[in-house]
């Protein structure tokens, strides 16, 4: 009889604290630390994790630089737990887009290998979904956004507009409040609207301290997105409004 692979668990371990010692992982999953360390040894293989003194990261393919570096470490636990209840809304074989943004780009990090076709006008995202033969990758065209990873312009927003259709979108916002949800600037909101057009549902992946916040992109009203995928909703019910 096989071995039973306790790779997943070790993996979802991962996902949900980013880095973690041998020793906590073989506490938290009730394993010997042998067992653990030979699933580590596997999925190193598989380009999922990396071990470094004692330690197993989930692997990043990015070495991020001044805001997206900083934003990427804001509300870590929070981002990491909304982007785990976005997982469970694919299923294998569909097509998805996803934004940019640092929620975004951890979500994209849990789809690696996972048999999907995914859209995306993040560079950055691309990358981190580099070398996962399950994991189809198709990027837009356009011209690189200024302040972020995002292609943005004509080009992009075309390209959007002509992306088959898909089952679901994801995208990360700056800013929530009364009047819609809002992204960095208008270049990137007009490519994210393209998309939109495109998608069937869409989530707006943001941790609650957007809420409240302004910024100058305008993307959608609250009612024409499927549902604000949150840290707070325990319940599995996409909140629209955390008052």
């Amino acid at each position: 009889m096989p071995r039973r692979s306790h790779d997943k668990e070790v993996l979802a371990l991962l996902q949900s604290h980013g880095t973690l010692e041998v020793g906590a992982l073989s506490q938290a999953l009730g394993l010997h630390p042998t067992t653990v360390r030979r699933a580590l040894t596997r999925l190193e293989a598989k380009g999922l994790v990396r071990r470094l003194r004692g330690k197993a990261h989930l692997f990043a393919a990015v070495n991020y630089v001044g805001d997206m570096a900083r934003e990427m470490e804001k509300a870590l636990a929070s981002k990491q737990a909304i982007a785990r209840k976005a997982l469970t809304l694919v299923r294998e074989g569909m097509r998805i887009g996803i934004s940019g943004g640092s929620t975004c780009t951890l979500f994209a990090r849990m789809l690696r290998a996972h048999p999907v076709e995914i859209y995306t006008n993040a560079v950055n995202i691309a990358v981190e979904l580099y070398s996962y033969p399950k994991t189809r990758v198709h990027v837009l065209e356009g011209d690189l956004n200024t302040y972020s990873y995002e292609l943005v312009g004509p080009k992009a927003v075309a390209s959007a507009a002509r992306v088959p259709e898909l089952d679901l979108l994801f995208v990360g916002a700056s800013a929530i409040n009364e009047g819609g949800i809002y992204m960095r600037d208008t270049p990137e909101a007009q490519v994210a609207r393209a998309l939109a057009g495109r998608a069937r549902r869409v989530y707006v992946l943001a941790d609650s301290r957007k809420w409240g916040q302004t910024a100058f992109g305008f993307f959608a009203r609250m009612e024409d997105v499927a549902g604000w995928i949150r840290e707070e909703d325990d319940d599995g019910d996409e909140g629209r409004d955390p008052r």
